[in-house]
């Protein structure tokens, strides 16, 4: 094997780490994407529960007086 050929299969090995990188990145970048989207449903669900209880609750003051 040549010095030339020696260069070549490093290159084509760097070159297939770095994708292998770029694809793991791009998973991990997905994968946050799902877990906030999910988090931000329950968060906006909570708040929305939230705001109709006080709404309830200033209902129920206001029939009380």
């Amino acid at each position: 094997m040549s010095a030339h050929d020696d260069l070549a299969v490093r290159k084509q090995l760097l070159l297939a780490q770095s994708a292998l990188y770029r694809a793991q990145l791009r998973y991990e970048v997905v994968a946050m994407r799902t877990r906030t989207a999910r988090g931000r449903g329950w968060v906006a669900r909570g708040f929305a529960l939230f705001l109709i209880l006080r709404k309830a609750s200033s209902l129920v003051s206001f029939f009380r007086k």
